[in-house]
């Protein structure tokens, strides 16, 4: 398979439709094992996911995880914002 092909036919017009900025394949699969790890799979899994050789090398430069302090506190900044935006929303709808 060519990674490069499948990147310009597939993926990167699927980043552009959804307004995303690709970061190139290392970006790619680490948000893969990111994402996998935060949904339960452990790094082993990962690491065979990803086909590396050592496990060593998808925890440390792949895997990163998620903070759930940190995912609160960013969900509680969007909700705030999204209030402010319905609140400037209905002041110019009532202007």
């Amino acid at each position: 398979m060519d990674f490069d092909k499948l990147a310009q036919k597939i993926i990167r017009p699927a980043v552009v439709t959804l307004r995303l900025e690709w970061h190139g394949w290392h970006g790619f699969r680490r948000g893969i094992a990111s994402n996998l790890y935060g949904l339960g799979a452990n790094d082993k899994v990962v690491q065979r996911i990803l086909r590396h050789a050592k496990p060593h090398v998808t925890k440390e430069r792949y895997i990163k995880a998620f903070d759930p302090a940190v995912l609160a506190a960013m969900k509680s900044m969007e909700a705030s914002l999204d209030m402010l935006n319905n609140c400037s929303a209905t002041v110019q709808q009532v202007n």
